[in-house]
């Protein structure tokens, strides 16, 4: 059954909060020889500021208080922090749009003063706020000015924590290459100036995207990092999700016995804190955990606890993800009826919470239950909800993602630009002309005839020779535009498949396209995240971009079509966007090529004394889904199980080797020597059978 897995009780925008201290209190303005209407302002924001929480209404009323004797004595800066405490109180409340307008008014005095560090704050503020309610384009907007202010302050903390800010609303974007660069210039930061907990805050980000990326042995390693930091710091509520941070990442490495031990840990800490939600939080993972061991009756005794806990605080998000994961503890107890019963409750949820997610993840765990037993009708239509609703849902993300683009071609926005620079130009000499004709004017009445008649001659030389110039200016302006466009062409070509490229120009949009039958390699280094921290970031990423440039050649040769690189992992694909039936045999001699190349380049840098990486590949073949996404830079993706199951097969793979499911094999085995190596377990797919291609360098 499908199992939508329960993060860590610190949501991503809780985290902001933290990281960037948006709720962090306005210094309060200690002035001696203050007026005292001036102190009295300062005093209702700070009784404000320590109930705002506990006593909203109080809160807020002293600060509409504040405010009003803030106008009154025209003390501007008292007058926005109390608009920007109000804005926290609102947002605490939930009343986002009430919280956005004060922050927004707090911006604009803070503008008028010219103060850049409340401006920054401020700007910081209204960032988060943007994340919260899923509008993380309008955030970057905020995040991105609050950067350029921290960086002209210098103020290096403040620059770690934009750069962080700015990661999160990449992340939630999806756009996770993005992400990692601004978490890494944070990472810098941080690691110099010691600062632990952030540095700690980094760690688990970078690992959070690598959970996401189901790249779990990676997100691991960040886990662990984060996790030593965490024991050598006060602060048990975060020791306690870095430990559920570590745990989850163990239950997906099929060590849930060995995660078990990491959750106990953080319950403990929770109940010491006699925190509910975050026991709650635990007592999910500890079912999940508990129910990949077989510890079925154990698994429902902690979900259930789970279950009392989100019904006292109607945390719903919580209770569908309990009777999700109560579902399959049936399910795969071959407790059918009990089964369906919980599907039934956490789809009832999702449909009254418009989750898509969980609506999705239903519908197909509906299939599953009523295929078992043998109710392949109903198994059927909610098989065929699934596929709709999931396509559905893909073509909805990546219009979204289009609507947010107001110009989608940057050579478009240059061309107009260079194009009213003509316009300004030509009226200049038009102006010109006419400033010259009057002067003319003037010179005949001075003049003799004679005279007259040799300021004409003049004036028709200067004006052909403008025009002249204007002329050449023009043609070389036009010129100029040409490179451009042919320039931005050449760029989207090299990062759009060519037709892909051609419609996305024509129809400023890329309907997304099933193709069924593909072949999608995977490659990544192993012990790559050891070299990473024994060798300068600027060698690393030479390194790897010499790897992937070779790598692009190979597929270039091959035919095949690249789709992107996350860190230290390639992925292509064959059969697409021009379908054909060679894809597998395609693929299979790339990832050859590709391993051969490498090592021979690898012994030249051993002999060199430069990092060496050894490479593992996995191929899977199977239908998928194509098309555009990206809110700042176009990309072509694939999506679908056949995606998923090609990077489980990398996972799987070995140093030097090439690991092909069956579906490939049977494809490819006339062609290729291949060996049986045995059968992977995946999540939600069975066992998978693996074989090694054969070959020699």
């Amino acid at each position: 059954m499908t199992h939508l897995h329960f993060f860590p009780v610190h949501s991503l925008s809780a985290l902001l909060l933290s990281m960037c201290g948006l709720l962090c209190r306005p210094a309060a303005q200690a002035q001696v020889a203050a007026p005292l209407d001036t102190q009295r302002v300062i005093t209702l924001t700070d009784e404000a500021w320590a109930i705002n929480e506990t006593q909203t209404d109080v809160a807020a009323a002293r600060l509409q208080e504040a405010i009003a004797l803030a106008q009154r004595i025209k003390f501007v800066r008292g007058e926005a922090i109390a608009w920007n405490g109000l804005g926290v109180v609102e947002e605490i409340r939930g009343n986002f749009d009430q919280a956005r307008r004060h922050y927004q008014k707090a911006l604009d005095l803070r503008r008028r003063l010219g103060n850049k560090q409340d401006i920054g704050s401020s700007l910081n503020n209204l960032g988060v706020l943007f994340e919260m309610i899923g509008r993380f384009d309008s955030a970057l907007v905020f995040h991105r000015e609050n950067l350029a202010i921290q960086e002209q302050l210098a103020d290096t903390l403040r620059i770690a924590r934009a750069q962080f800010n700015i990661a999160g609303a990449y992340q939630e974007m999806g756009l996770y290459t993005e992400a990692q660069g601004y978490l890494y210039d944070a990472r810098r930061i941080l690691e110099a100036r010691k600062d632990l907990d952030g540095t700690a805050k980094v760690y688990a980000q970078l690992g959070h995207i690598r959970f996401e990326l189901d790249r779990y042995a990676e997100a691991r390693d960040w886990y662990a990092r984060e996790l030593a930091i965490r024991e050598q710091l006060d602060d048990p509520a975060r020791l306690a999700e870095a430990l559920t941070d570590y745990a989850n990442a163990l239950d997906e490495l099929d060590s849930s016995q060995t995660a078990v031990a990491y959750y106990l840990r953080a319950l403990e800490l929770w109940k010491q804190l006699d925190d509910r939600p975050g026991q709650a939080n635990v007592f999910i993972n500890l079912g999940d955990a508990l129910k990949h061991s077989g510890f079925y009756r154990q698994a429902l005794q902690y979900l259930r606890q789970a279950e009392t806990i989100c019904l006292e605080f109607d945390d719903k998000l919580g209770l569908m993800e309990v009777y999700n994961t109560i579902g399959d503890v049936y399910y795969r107890n071959n407790n059918l009826q009990n089964s369906l019963q919980f599907v039934r409750k956490y789809y009832r949820i999702a449909q009254e919470t418009k989750d898509n997610k969980y609506i999705q993840g239903a519908l197909k765990d509906f299939a599953e239950v009523y295929a078992a037993m043998g109710n392949f009708s109903k198994a059927y239509d909610y098989r065929v909800q699934y596929d709709e609703f999931r396509y559905k849902n893909l073509n909805e993300r990546i219009s979204a993602e289009f609507a947010r683009k107001e110009a989608l071609f940057e050579d478009d926005k240059r061309k107009r630009q260079i194009e009213r620079r003509i316009e300004r130009q030509q009226t200049d000499i038009k102006i010109q002309e006419a400033e010259l004709a009057k002067s003319t004017t003037r010179q005949y009445a001075l003049l003799g005839g004679a005279l007259a008649l040799l300021v004409l001659v003049a004036l028709l030389f200067s004006r052909n020779r403008l025009r002249a110039r204007a002329n050449r200016e023009l043609a070389a302006k036009n010129i100029a535009i040409e490179r451009e466009r042919e320039r931005a062409d050449a760029l989207l070509t090299n990062i759009l498949p060519a037709a892909t490229a051609a419609e996305l120009k024509a129809n400023a949009r890329v309907k997304p396209e099933r193709y069924e039958s593909v072949t999608v390699m995977f490659t990544d280094f192993r012990g790559f995240t050891k070299i990473a921290e024994q060798v300068s970031f600027e060698v690393l990423i030479a390194e790897l971009n010499e790897c992937f440039s070779l790598f692009d050649d190979i597929v270039l040769e091959h035919g095949l079509e690249k789709i992107k690189t996350i860190g230290d992992a390639y992925m292509c694909a064959g059969g697409l966007p021009r379908p054909n039936t060679t894809h597998p045999q395609d693929v299979v001699r790339a990832a050859i090529a590709m391993q051969c190349r490498l090592q021979t380049l690898m012994r030249q840098k051993q002999a060199q004394g430069k990092p060496v990486f050894e490479m593992r590949i996995g191929i899977h073949t199977g239908p998928v889904v194509a098309g555009v996404v990206g809110s700042h830079k176009f990309a072509y993706d694939i999506w679908g199980d056949t995606v998923n199951t090609a990077a489980r097969l990398e996972q799987g793979s070995e140093s030097h080797k090439i690991n092909i499911s069956e579906t490939t094999y049977l494809r490819v085995k006339d062609q290729f020597a291949c060996s049986y190596r045995g059968r992977l377990a995946a999540k939600s797919k069975g066992d998978i059978a693996m074989y090694f291609v054969e070959y020699s360098c």
